[in-house]
């Protein structure tokens, strides 16, 4: 398992690069479009953001799977991804059809709606599931970085005042076009169609339907909430919103990087049929990921004050409590997280995956149905928080018999109480010096000695992991 690591640095230099650019864009963009064309943005983003995964039609989990089980046998890998390109590729015409269709009918912003057209059709080149399935993180990592810094320099040029809206969504549709078109180049030397019938593709369809659903499921209490704020509330809402959100979300992306790269090496030891290894790497990927989670829950709480008007400007000072809310989640996100791509998706136990899913998307709904409307932003953050927790719930119930939850529980815990030990001394540091960016720097610093020492004693002492050999 040495190319873990490796692979984990790739994919977490990536994630890095996506924390420090909205770090670096959201003030420029917060005060050039302020709250309510934020919100108009993050409106019709999120509307294509449902095409796109009904384009993908949940081939990123099924794909990364179902490749990573055959890849030592090259000439049923590439049939087997033939067959799955094609049917992505009729896929996304008729999402795109249908998505033409709805702009006509529905959309205030027929302008701005195309241009998220954009995204959707390119889709059908977006192939890294290959990528991922023979754990080649490095050029995914490379084209993400790569794109991320261009499209980022054209946010700066282009966008100069309110009304170049249209603009942030081009290059938006148009970075993520290029990356994906860059990871074609790389997949299409497994293409090939010759001798491949309708009923080869027809039959996986089923499977990625299957796995489309939790997608879908996820995407309700993660993009659903902006749509909801957006026609109950006012874009002014939505904007403060979605960016205490995004914050979080640049930081989930930590998480997701290990499960992005651990799920092709687990799905691989299933197919093997290897228990053991498959029960040490959940163990020690649990510790590291709570480890990761706690950490950023409570540091980023601790410097909120300071943070939010520092990046967004004194209008979006609301999301300040916003973002306290919604730290809560990493925790949940990361448990969740693991269970799901190490243990769930590769041993096919879709069931878990769909019915977790399913059931935080309907929390999720319903919550947000009866508060929004009276409690707006803050409404949604109750939502999410209770989603992502029904999340973990379930899977525990599902797995109680097959996990040995109540040792994770354990184990966990004292990342906890060493998060809000941070979290106190770090507040009094704000009473100290009040909030500003000084403040936050001395607050960042001293969490991150505070925070790492007493969880580097634990896992070396208490739980005896040697670090270098986690992985």
């Amino acid at each position: 398992m040495s190319n873990v690591p490796k692979n984990y640095i790739y994919n977490t230099t990536f994630n890095i690069l996506n924390v420090i650019i909205p770090l670096v864009t959201a003030p420029y963009l917060a005060r050039i479009l302020g709250t309510a064309g934020v919100g108009v943005y993050s409106y019709y983003y999120s509307i294509a953001t449902y095409f796109t995964l009904f384009a993908k039609l949940g081939l990123t989990n099924y794909g990364t799977r179902h490749l990573a089980c055959i890849r030592d046998d090259k000439d049923k890998l590439a049939k087997e991804f033939s067959r799955l390109y094609i049917m992505q590729i009729s896929i996304t015409a008729i999402v795109l059809l249908i998505y033409v269709v709805f702009v006509i009918i529905f959309a205030d912003s027929i302008a701005l709606a195309g241009i998220f057209g954009l995204w959707i059709f390119f889709v059908a080149f977006d192939t890294d599931w290959v990528l991922f399935a023979l754990e080649e993180f490095k050029s995914c990592a490379v084209r993400n970085c790569a794109v991320k810094m261009i499209s980022t320099l054209f946010i700066f040029i282009l966008v100069r005042n309110a009304d170049d809206i249209w603009k942030y969504a081009l290059i938006t549709s148009l970075s993520y076009g290029i990356g994906y078109f860059f990871l074609w180049t790389k997949c299409r030397k497994y293409i090939n169609f010759k001798g491949i019938v309708a009923k080869e593709v027809s039959r996986h369809i089923k499977p990625c339907f299957i796995l489309m659903i939790p997608v879908i499921s996820l995407s309700i209490y993660r993009t659903m909430d902006k749509v909801m704020l957006g026609m109950m509330c006012n874009m002014s809402q939505t904007g403060v919103y979605d960016y205490a959100e995004k914050l979080i979300y640049c930081l989930t992306s930590f998480i997701s990087s290990l499960g992005t790269v651990m799920m092709p090496k687990m799905s691989n030891l299933f197919a093997k049929n290897d228990r053991n290894v498959v029960a040490t790497y959940m163990e020690k990927s649990m510790v590291f990921i709570i480890f990761l989670a706690a950490g950023m829950c409570f540091g980023i709480s601790a410097i909120a004050d300071s943070l939010i008007p520092i990046l967004y400007g004194s209008q979006f000072v609301e999301s300040i409590q916003l973002l306290r809310l919604l730290a809560v989640t990493l925790i949940f996100i990361a448990w969740g997280n693991v269970v799901r791509t190490q243990y769930a998706i590769p041993s096919k136990r879709d069931d878990v995956y769909v019915g977790s899913t399913v059931t935080g998307a309907l929390v999720n709904l319903t919550i947000n149905i009866l508060l929004i409307p009276r409690y707006q932003a803050v409404g949604a953050c109750v939502g999410t928080i209770c989603a992502e927790f029904s999340v973990i719930v379930v899977q525990a119930i599902l797995l109680r018999k097959e996990l040995p939850y109540m040792k994770y529980i354990k184990d966990s815990i004292p990342f906890i109480l060493f998060g809000g030990i941070m979290y106190v001394l770090c507040y009094y540091v704000e009473l100290i010096f009040f909030p500003g960016i000084v403040t936050m720097i001395i607050q960042i610093l001293l969490g991150i000695v505070i925070y790492t020492l007493l969880s580097y004693v634990y896992v070396t002492k208490a739980l005896k992991i040697k670090l270098r050999r986690s992985f």
